[in-house]
């Protein structure tokens, strides 16, 4: 039995400044699981092979009510018990197989895929709210990164922008039970960006939100250039880092496109930089995610 620590995470993502909270948080929940045997892993890639072969949703447009009914039975479940871990969304407690450091795991702790993604994306933001008075998630679903990064900085300002109108209920619920006024929910669509929408200045992050609007990411690129954020942050799944000769890359990548989840995004980034229009400060693969997907791949770039 092996347990996540934060120098596994250090490992991938570099040696931030301590953050002892959130060493007291990954030391406190104990993320346990076990690399598959041989026999596991032949099962795993079966059943990967049969779930290809089966009819899987697709991403897109056409998806708006599904997560409008998905956020608003988190929020009947959070209004009836208060529990804000009510909020985490239903499809991170599905499995107990994930990815960590380029292997298949079975993992042993409730909520592992939750944490482990938490864990990963609390380590990079923490670096990088300080900089910054005002945070903004786009695709935000039930807001639970959100509250969550209020426990570390909760006088910043902080907006979560979704095209589900059940997830600025969400965060109207949550402001009128904590009577926390530093949080603001904005209705906002990837694919009809509505340049109202003031980010200038601000640090804007998406996490497997991006990985919905497939090969239609055009208009939000060119709302965030116009719109002149501070910095962009995206934990998404990329389909340019996979490598079509590795077993499990291929897989994945016939996952993304029967999905047919974010395509061309990070070349379309690299255009940019090319032209002069953004600058590009990381990219990095984490060889980290849930059962079917890697899913945690970072990208960190600015407007010019």
């Amino acid at each position: 039995m092996k347990n996540i620590t934060i120098d596994d995470i250090q490992r991938i993502y570099g040696d931030f400044a301590e953050i002892p909270l959130l060493r007291d948080k990954i030391q406190n929940i104990n993320l346990q699981y076990k690399i598959l045997n041989q026999d596991e892993y032949l099962n795993y890639i079966v059943d990967y092979k049969e779930t290809l072969d089966s009819n899987l949703v697709e991403a897109g447009k056409n998806r708006i009510s599904s997560w409008e009914d998905g956020w608003r039975e988190n929020l009947q479940n959070y209004i009836k018990s208060g529990d804000i871990t009510d909020l985490i969304p239903k499809y991170h407690t599905k499995n107990n197989i994930a990815r960590f450091n380029g292997k298949i795991i079975k993992t042993f702790t409730p909520n592992f895929d939750y944490h482990l993604n938490s864990f990963f994306v609390d380590y990079i933001l923490l670096h990088y709210i300080p900089q910054f008075d005002r945070i903004f998630e786009f695709g935000c679903g039930s807001a639970y990164h959100l509250f969550r990064l209020m426990e570390y900085f909760p006088y910043k300002k902080y907006f979560g922008l979704d095209w589900a109108k059940s997830s600025q209920d969400i965060i109207n619920q949550y402001r009128y039970s904590s009577s926390c006024s530093n949080i603001e929910g904005i209705n906002f669509d990837f694919f009809n960006p509505n340049y109202n929408v003031d980010i200038s200045g601000g640090l804007v992050y998406t996490i497997a939100a991006l990985e919905q609007i497939g090969e239609s990411h055009s208009e939000i690129l060119k709302y965030l250039v116009a719109k002149k954020p501070g910095l962009c942050i995206h934990f998404e799944p990329i389909i340019e880092v996979m490598n079509l000769y590795n077993t499990l890359d291929y897989l994945t990548i016939k996952y993304f496109e029967k999905r047919k989840y974010l395509k061309g995004f990070l070349p379309a980034l690299e255009k940019l930089h090319d032209d002069g229009k953004i600058k590009i400060l990381d990219v990095k693969r984490t060889y980290s995610g849930s059962k079917y997907i890697e899913g945690h791949t970072l990208i960190i770039w600015k407007p010019l």
